[in-house]
């Protein structure tokens, strides 16, 4: 078990452990904000309840180039980002997308929608974004709408792109397919949407068996596995063919190739987590 795992145990709700992340770090958050030393497109250091602060910049570059190279993102297109947490990506893409391009972020946790829209909307009239109140044990847990059967708040076709960047990564068997229904619905063809997830094949289970893998995904939950049956929402893996079935009856394909990632041992795979495009269906 992880310092992250013991910590949800020893301080379960998620609002707790972010006052303990303010408060620890006001001081910097202070000094920085006096000082002009922080970026004021991203967010103080306590409040970042997602990972990756310290290589955020280098993550961001590297999507930027999956965004362009594999999903053909281009600087007037429409961008909705599912679960755009406290707009890391949409202030890099606020460097990206022109006049005529806008982009439209919903998340679950008010505290970072909330900031993100004071501080990147509020700079940018062609970038919004969108408290959405579901339920998630981990982030959420007083959420009031389901994610099984939320509907995203915008209209049929209207972006030309989408991503979902660690979002499969925690919803449950019971939602994956009614997000992935809304992709298709948002989307405009010949629009696609950029996801990842923690995809489990016959490669990707072997490494987990022996012990190479960071994510130790071994807890059965609905045809899917989780980390941590405490609070199953904090990692989840997909079965390949189970995440394949749900794309087709949700009138989306799965681009080829798959890129792999290295989250299980994988020693060839591209990024961190597994990367795959999907499209509407012809």
């Amino acid at each position: 078990m992880n310092s992250r795992a013991y910590a949800k145990r020893f301080l379960p709700g998620f609002e707790s452990r972010l006052l303990v992340r303010r408060i620890v770090n006001l001081p910097r958050d202070v000094f920085e904000s006096v000082t002009g030393r922080r970026d004021p497109l991203i967010p103080p250091h306590g409040l970042w309840f997602v990972g990756g602060e310290g290589d955020y910049k280098a993550v961001n570059e590297e999507y930027m180039r999956y965004f362009v190279d594999f999903a053909g993102l281009q600087a007037h297109h429409r961008v909705l980002d599912v679960g755009c947490g406290i707009g890391v990506m949409a202030a890099r893409l606020t460097k990206f997308l022109n006049a005529e391009g806008s982009y439209a972020g919903f998340d679950i946790v008010r505290v970072g929608v909330d900031w993100a829209q004071r501080n990147i909307g509020s700079r940018f009239p062609n970038f919004s974004f969108v408290h959405a109140d579901l339920f998630n044990k981990h982030y959420n847990p007083k959420g009031k709408l389901l994610p099984g059967i939320f509907r995203f708040p915008y209209q049929d076709g209207t972006f030309d792109f989408a991503f979902l960047k660690s979002v499969f990564t925690h919803l449950l068997q019971d939602s994956v397919p009614q997000y992935l229904r809304e992709v298709r619905r948002v989307l405009k063809p010949p629009g696609c949407c950029l996801a990842t997830a923690f995809i489990l094949n016959e490669e990707s289970t072997k490494l987990i068996a022996e012990g190479r893998s960071s994510i130790a995904l071994v807890h059965e939950l609905d045809g899917c596995r989780v980390a941590d049956p405490m609070f199953p929402e904090s990692i989840v893996g997909i079965p390949e063919a189970l995440f394949k079935k749900w794309c087709a009856e949700a009138g989306l394909s799965v681009r080829l190739p798959i890129h792999y990632g290295s989250w299980c041992g994988r020693k060839d795979g591209l990024s961190y987590q597994d990367i795959l495009i999907l499209a509407p269906s012809a």
